[in-house]
């Protein structure tokens, strides 16, 4: 490979430099370069790329690609500089071209939203699977290129995993690829130079304040995605749905349950323990009847806007029907575990909130008594602690606040924020979050239900010492064999 197959010359700013010589793979991590590779210099959250330029040197980088000013910073390093406009974006696209684009062979859809993210697109690939399309799917819980899957680092991972993922969906014969889009990856550039069939947007609310600083700033990563869409279909029920609009460069179409004027609207909602049934009428005259197993009034909206999002791809409607019977939620969204007992347990990743808000909701009209189990993950987000404890207080009538994730942060700190924000004397603290369960479990009554929000399809919780293997699911088993 030549360096003008992955960068082109018209995107090179740096004088003097050779257009053309053989060079590796693109990376941007010194650890992993083998002789040739090209070091693009990204900046970290803590440390800038500049300051691995010499390791990437005595690795064997053939050039180091930076941003305008680098050939200023590295002209003592004896190794060729290429200056591009955004390096970020140069590293997208140099994976991409790397690998023959294989995007071109896929129709993309891309999720983005605070909550609703992985459902949409886990509801989605199953319609267009259950309806005869191969289809990859690439989210929070898993990645899967139509034939095979696996468990999942990343929400939208980094060009380096995204495109050989892609290659693998194209070897696969997979028609259709579905994704997550993080307002990380987004405001990352991760998704550069790709372009969506159809892009969805559920809600936004607080979240990831830690990283993008303002609302602002996370809004505006968000909208980011539809700028790349021929299709954006939005949630017209959220009050941010008319900013995401302004920002799509395609086709607009929302979806609603309030507003009889969008292109897609449902109606005639019937919600049960066991179900939920609506009417879904679109822009072209059609009404479709949708009877789902599935459980909570977020969950209109998210099948609603795949259904939506399917019928803008061309399934026909009646297949669409037939297929959202069979649909059910993605593991840890909502999931009731069998145990087999005369009081329930479900898991869902709540953690914002508003996802805590409507878990809680969703369970709030099937039982006289309803506990629920959270905490809040370290080094995120400090100021949406209080406010989870008070929507956790109005909405339950016991509380138990534990850990989740605390990462370098003392778990009795974060602890202390969520009970800030809580007033009244209906909660339990529990550092532990296995002595937490074990709790909850032993004191449940009959009828009751249990949620257990935070960690969801997570299998592992994260500490002060490292990365350690924690499953709800067995830890409830255990428990109730115990």
């Amino acid at each position: 490979m030549r360096l003008s197959q992955i960068l082109y010359p018209n995107e090179i700013l740096t004088s003097g430099i050779a257009a053309d010589f053989p060079v590796g793979m693109p990376c941007r991590d010194s650890r992993k370069i083998t002789s040739g590779d090209i070091f693009f210099c990204t900046d970290g959250t803590k440390q800038s790329g500049f300051s691995y330029i010499g390791e990437a040197k005595h690795a064997g980088a053939s050039a180091v690609v930076t941003e305008k000013g680098g050939t200023e910073r590295t002209s003592r390093m004896g190794i060729p500089v290429i200056e591009v406009e955004n390096v970020r974006r140069a590293y997208a696209l140099a994976w991409s071209r790397a690998l023959g684009e294989p995007q071109k062979a896929l129709r993309l859809f891309a999720v983005t939203g605070t909550n609703g993210k992985t459902s949409v697109s886990y509801f989605l690939s199953e319609l267009f699977r259950m309806t005869g399309h191969r289809t990859g799917l690439i989210g929070t819980v898993e990645y899967s290129d139509g034939t095979h899957s696996a468990a999942s680092d990343y929400t939208t991972p980094p060009p380096e995993e995204l495109y050989p993922l892609l290659l693998e969906m194209k070897k696969a014969g997979t028609e259709l690829a579905v994704m997550e889009a993080s307002s990380h990856a987004i405001s990352q550039d991760r998704l550069f130079g790709l372009s969506f069939e159809t892009g969805i947007f559920t809600n936004l609310s607080r979240d990831h304040l830690d990283y993008h600083k303002t609302w602002e700033a996370y809004r505006n990563a968000k909208a980011g995605l539809f700028r790349s869409c021929q299709n954006s279909l939005l949630n017209q029920d959220d009050a941010m749905a008319r900013y995401m609009g302004f920002a799509a460069q395609g086709s607009v179409y929302y979806y609603s349950g309030e507003n009889q004027n969008a292109e897609f609207f449902f109606d005639s909602i019937r919600c049960t323990a066991h179900g939920s049934y609506f009417l879904l009428h679109t822009y072209e005259g059609e009404h479709i009847p949708v009877e789902t197993p599935l459980i909570g009034g977020f969950n209109l909206y998210n099948s609603a806007a795949a259904i939506a999002a399917a019928r803008l791809a061309g399934i026909p409607a009646k297949a669409l029907s037939e297929a959202a019977k069979k649909l059910t939620a993605p593991p840890g969204r909502l999931e009731k575990l069998p145990t087999g007992t005369d009081f329930s347990v479900f898991i869902d990743y709540a953690h914002t909130p508003d996802a805590l808000e409507k878990a809680l909701s969703a369970l709030r009209p099937l039982t006289g008594r309803l506990t629920v189990l959270f905490g809040a993950g370290g080094e995120r987000d400090r100021g949406k602690r209080p406010e989870m404890g008070h929507i956790a207080e109005e909405n339950a009538d016991f509380v138990i606040v534990t850990s989740d994730n605390p990462r370098s942060e003392a778990p009795q700190d974060i602890i202390s924020d969520i009970a800030a924000g809580m007033k009244r004397k209906t909660h339990t603290c529990i550092t532990d979050r296995k002595e937490a369960i074990e709790y909850a479990v032993t004191h449940a009554q009959a009828g009751e239900i249990i949620l257990l929000a935070g960690k969801g399809h997570e299998n592992y919780i994260c500490d002060r010492f490292g990365k350690h293997t924690f499953s709800e699911r067995e830890i409830v088993y255990q428990i109730l064999k115990g």
